[in-house]
């Protein structure tokens, strides 16, 4: 179909913004020459992607399928720009959250920057979920997740470089009411406290939870894995934490539960489309070299 590119441009403008005004402002044309265009890609596509009200637009379900895909183009589009402008820089932009960066990531950043000092790490904190979204919008170069051995994503590579456990903990008073060992349904008579809603973490408790048809229903929910430990440490529940983050941790003690959780992994998350800067392969090869 032999569509200009200028039309998809508007019509992502105009539908980003709901409003032909908006979008001539942003593209520094006319309202008229919009309207025109819209219509032009709408005779040509032969369906309808606005409704059309006396001061507002929305989208057709049409438009809405059309947007879907346009918008996918265009962060490709932005990605690639990114990618381009800074290929050849000593700089890399990296995803992981809090508990990767410290109990993971730190001794590789030290090691790193001691062999490239010269090279700028970018680091994202945020939640593994978040990651993946941004290295699918191509925002990153790439991602340190924890992620289940079953995880496949859309347009993501996933390099395994670690596997772990995630292990149920508590402080002094509740080991002594639980022992070292309990059962899911004994467990579920005890307060617990877990991570929120939006992170892999929580996604793999939640399954691990409903697989045996138990629900996870949690005292309280923490922002990061470190709240947790003091949560638990302070004996206001039983916990779960990577085992990674208990090694030296005194006040703790670990419950062994039955049925046991199944492993997971620390893996590198890079998209499949992108091509990676030299800078950002450096890295990654550093990081499999050195485990």
């Amino acid at each position: 179909m032999d569509i200009n590119f200028e039309l998809y441009k508007i019509f992502y403008f105009t539908a980003l913004n709901l409003s032909f005004t908006k979008a001539a402002e942003q593209l520094f044309v006319t309202q008229s020459s919009v309207s025109q265009s819209i219509k032009s890609l709408e005779g040509k596509l032969n369906v309808k992607l606005f409704k059309r009200h006396k001061k507002k637009i929305e989208l057709t379900d049409e438009g809405h399928i059309l947007y879907l895909h346009v918008e996918q183009a265009f962060n490709h589009l932005k990605a690639a720009e990114r990618k381009l402008e800074h290929f050849n820089l000593a700089e890399i932009t990296i995803g992981a959250s809090d508990t990767i960066c410290k109990y993971f990531l730190l001794p590789y950043f030290k090691k790193f920057h001691k062999k490239y000092p010269e090279i700028k790490i970018n680091i994202i904190n945020q939640p593994s979920r978040q990651t993946l979204k941004m290295i699918q919008e191509g925002l990153m170069d790439f991602g340190i997740v924890a992620v289940s051995e079953n995880n496949q994503f859309d347009s993501i590579q996933l390099i395994k470089l670690k596997d772990y456990q995630e292990v149920c903990i508590a402080g002094e008073e509740f080991f002594q009411k639980t022992g070292p060992q309990l059962t899911l349904e004994q467990l579920e008579k005890y307060p617990m406290i877990t991570l929120r809603k939006n992170t892999n973490t929580r996604k793999f408790m939640d399954e691990f939870f409903k697989s045996y048809d138990y629900v996870l229903e949690p005292e309280f929910e923490m922002v990061s894995v470190d709240l947790i430990i003091e949560m638990v440490k302070a004996d206001l529940g039983i916990g779960f934490a990577m085992s990674d983050t208990i090694n030296e941790q005194t006040g703790i003690y670990t419950i062994e539960l039955t049925p046991p959780m199944p492993s997971r992994h620390i893996s590198f998350a890079l998209s499949k489309t992108l091509p990676l800067s030299e800078t950002a392969n450096d890295f990654m090869n550093h990081m499999i070299n050195e485990k």
